[in-house]
């Protein structure tokens, strides 16, 4: 007996060995297969012991996220790498080859507790840790960065999730991920954010991006082949642009030092009106649709804004700011006559209905918001009748209103049975601020008969300026990538998840002609 006791003190018994080292000799492939690309063609020569600086330098580069949290350090030298089931399995190796004699290993734990295995097996070994001048600091620091447990001192902490501030980034955020192929490579990456989930739009698709700038007040043509819009991508001051809504090429149609802004096309497509500073106060201006000459409409020593076309091409409804009244009025001129413009009403940014005869008696139906005149003064979505003949206006309709956000940028679907509009919430900080630009904004539609409200537009981005395109979608300018730029969303998944009939797109909506069409 005693004989045999001192037998397996200096040799394990070979089948107790082979179920000692078998999850060791495991862990430890798995810790190899996962450096292999850092790794790459040195791994021919990982057991040879004259390349024993290439297993130092590979043994640091190790996960330690197998490693127990109550390990405690030892006062005898360490290997310097990383993950403890690779240590055992080195000496072992290295011991075949005689380099050094070989330990007698303590009774272990229960197989199943895999960490405290790789653990004892880690502390029979005797080599020292790393430093690495390329990495910067001491190798203390080095190992606190590549997360590495078996350093003459350890850094004590959580493998993962863990709050420690001088844990690696995706330690913190819980990116096991680049946590593992930081330790592989000895380098951070970029790790997501162990923060609050946020909402998002989706289904959205960017229509422009320039690298300074911003690009607002969109319209699409009556074609919708074209997108024309407003942009200070070239200049502190805005230009008019036209783009296809297929292709990334832009064209620059103003080339003014004053601001052109707010275009609007004209329904046969041949002209775009817009509104410029660049007499002194903000007047309305008329140019062809590929850019030349530009015609005055209006010349008042008060400010006019936001030109919309009649259906049938030949008037112009705009806002304008009254000298007497102090607020913002609509007024509508005649195209084609030097006779002075009508007014209509109060409120601003009017959008004329772009399908005649909408309104009461065969009027004409015109889109704009307006503030209250009591409490918090946000505006809301009105629609009033406008008769061209014999010239008279009425019927004042609020369309849709939200309690403590202001509804703006009111915009007509094709067929005219439908509008979209920007819901900026009325928060204090806002209001009470020193800006115009509001904290968020969303996207919403309903339906004129003021039914089948959808929000269309998610999240903490500012989403403004919605307008229709021809094929049963939107644009609108929104800050999701980081500045202000133009995107399109599709709208039937929308509107079949809120159960909403839309009208016969073939039948109400002016679709983009194919090939096939044309011939």
């Amino acid at each position: 007996m005693r004989h045999a006791s001192k037998t397996s003190g200096k040799t394990m018994n070979t089948k107790n060995r082979r179920s000692l080292l078998c999850p060791v000799l495991m862990i430890a492939c798995a810790g190899s297969l996962a450096t292999m690309p850092a790794c790459g063609a040195k791994r021919t020569g990982f057991w040879n012991k004259s390349k024993q600086s290439q297993i130092e330098s590979q043994q640091a580069r190790q996960s330690s996220y197998f490693v127990a949290k109550e390990e405690v350090a030892t006062n005898e030298p360490q290997l310097g790498g990383s993950l403890k089931s690779n240590s055992s399995a080195s000496i072992d190796a290295m011991s075949a080859e005689g380099t050094q004699a070989k330990k007698t290993y303590p009774k272990p734990e229960p197989l199943e507790n895999i960490k405290t295995v790789a653990k004892v097996a880690a502390q029979d070994s005797n080599t020292v840790g790393f430093e690495d001048e390329s990495l910067g600091g001491s190798a203390e620091q080095q190992n606190m960065r590549l997360g590495t447990a078996d350093a003459p001192t350890p850094v004590e902490r959580d493998p993962y999730f863990t709050d420690t501030t001088e844990s690696p980034a995706a330690l913190r955020s819980g990116d096991i991920s680049a946590f593992v192929y930081a330790n592989a490579m000895g380098i951070e990456l970029p790790s997501e954010t162990n923060s609050d989930a946020v909402r998002a739009t989706i289904n959205v698709r960017q229509v422009t991006s320039s690298y300074a700038g911003s690009d607002f007040d969109p319209t699409v043509s009556p074609d919708g082949r074209y997108l024309v819009f407003a942009s200070t991508q070239h200049r502190p001051t805005a230009d008019i642009y036209v783009k296809s809504n297929s292709g990334s090429v832009v064209t620059r149609l103003t080339d003014d030092p004053a601001q052109d802004v707010m275009p609007t096309v004209s329904p046969d497509g041949n002209y775009i009106a817009f509104a410029s500073d660049r007499t002194g106060s903000w007047d309305l201006f008329v140019m062809p649709f590929e850019g030349g000459k530009v015609v005055q409409l209006t010349a008042e020593s008060a400010h006019d804004l936001h030109p919309t076309w009649s259906p049938d091409g030949r008037q112009i409804a705009f806002c304008r700011l009254g000298q007497q009244s102090g607020r913002w009025e609509i007024w509508v001129k005649d195209v084609m006559s030097d006779a002075g413009p009508q007014f209509v009403g109060f409120g601003l940014f009017p959008e004329w209905c772009p399908v005649s005869g909408t309104g009461i008696a065969g009027a004409d139906q015109i889109l704009f918001q307006r503030s209250r005149e009591r409490g918090d003064r946000a505006f809301s979505v009105w629609t009033l009748d406008y008769n061209p003949v014999p010239g008279t206006a009425g019927r004042e309709t609020e369309i849709a209103a939200g309690p403590n956000q202001a509804l703006i940028n009111p915009s007509w679907s094709p067929d005219g049975k439908f509008i979209t509009f920007a819901a900026v919430p009325n928060s204090q900080s806002w209001s009470q601020g020193g800006t115009a630009r509001p904290e968020s904004s969303t996207i919403w539609m309903v339906s004129t008969e003021g039914t089948g409200k959808i929000k269309l537009t998610d999240g903490d981005t500012i989403d403004l300026m919605p307008v229709w395109g021809r094929n049963n979608d939107i644009f609108f300018v929104s800050n999701m990538d980081g500045q202000d730029h133009l995107w399109s969303m599709e709208l039937s998944p929308a509107i079949r998840a809120a159960s909403v009939t839309m009208p016969d797109i073939a039948n109400s909506f002016a679709t983009v002609p194919t090939d096939g069409e044309n011939e």
